[in-house]
């Protein structure tokens, strides 16, 4: 007698025109194993990892303190001191690497701060969507994008000084009140980036069916759509970290930013360009080539985050993929 049920086999179920496909979840060691693929992205993530290991610690295993000035000015690259120094006399390996934790530490954490915020109030204005609380942060957010964002950092930390700003008992100095600034002008991106998100989602059957069955709305943003709008917010914030360092740069470039004795890329960009045309290159192209190596590092990150992480493009590769195959 024959089977009334027979079983499919796993060639049966994937035969057809059309490919069914489940939704699944990518494992931290699947996606370790996706970003290291490539030889591009083994070499983006060694960078990066270079970095933070300099960043976390750098200044513990400095050769110099690196306000500490010596008669050896504006002497170059040597067995004795690594980058040279600058025109005080101080090690510039020492200044670079607290440069790098300062950097950083800055851009991770205005990045957090901004995914965070842009986060919360992106899944608010995407569940009332239509609604008066959609309409004022939205609106905020086109009120922030509409200053350019090299315009309004500067502006914010040179409107309360070189000196910071006291809050009550709580004294804010310029290097908070730098990552602040950098991660208000990111909010918009990460708010809109949630909020496209969410109305996507909220179009799926399992969150008409959770609303259906009367979950709460914190269940349903909580457990249901944040775990499903990551992946878009993880990419992000990989693109805007290298933007935010960037801009702390800039500010720090402008004398804006860190103030002396301490040092970022930036405060070193600042304070060798004077002396380029001199023949001193080590003040500069050392920093310059850090700053530029973490900018492309994240950019590759993100890229590939993208590829492994975003749905769209995993399916547009899929339909790349088939039509490719299907050629005579």
């Amino acid at each position: 007698m024959s089977d009334a049920n027979p079983r499919l086999s796993e060639t049966d179920i994937l035969h057809g025109e059309e490919e069914a496909e489940l939704p699944r979840r990518t494992g931290l060691r699947d996606l370790l194993a996706r970003l290291t693929s490539t030889w591009m992205s083994r070499i983006s993530l060694t960078v990066l990892l270079l970095f933070l290991l300099m960043a976390v610690f750098g200044p513990m295993v400095a050769p110099y303190d690196p306000a500490a000035m010596g008669k050896d000015v504006l002497q170059g690259p040597s067995l004795q001191h690594w980058m040279g120094t600058d025109d005080f006399g101080r090690d510039v390996f020492s200044r670079f690497l607290q440069g790098t934790r300062v950097s950083i530490f800055v851009g991770l954490a205005a990045v957090a701060i901004a995914c965070f915020l842009g986060t919360i109030a992106g899944m608010t204005a995407g569940f009332t969507s239509g609604r008066i609380w959609d309409g004022l942060i939205m609106r905020s957010m086109d009120i922030i994008l509409a200053f350019p964002l090299l315009v309004l950092v500067p502006v914010i930390t040179g409107v309360f000084g070189k000196s910071g700003i006291a809050i009550g008992p709580i004294r804010l100095s310029t290097i908070p009140l730098m990552t602040l600034a950098i991660s208000l002008v990111f909010v918009p991106i990460f708010a809109r980036v949630a909020r496209s998100s969410v109305l996507a989602e909220m179009e799926e059957e399992y969150i008409i069916a959770a609303r259906t069955f009367g979950a709460r709305r914190r269940h349903i943003l909580l457990n249901n759509v944040l775990p499903n709008i990551a992946a878009p917010l993880v990419v992000q914030a990989a693109f805007a970290f290298g933007s935010a360092v960037v801009v702390e740069a800039a500010v720090s470039f402008l004398g804006l930013g860190v103030q002396p004795p301490n040092a970022s890329w930036g405060t070193l960009l600042a304070d060798g360009r004077t002396y380029l045309t001199l023949g001193c290159w080590w003040l500069v192209v050392f920093p310059a080539l850090a700053l530029a190596l973490a900018v492309l590092s994240f950019n590759l990150l993100g890229d590939d985050l993208r590829d492994h992480l975003d749905p769209r493009v995993r399916s547009s590769v899929r339909k790349i993929s088939r039509s490719e195959l299907t050629k005579p």
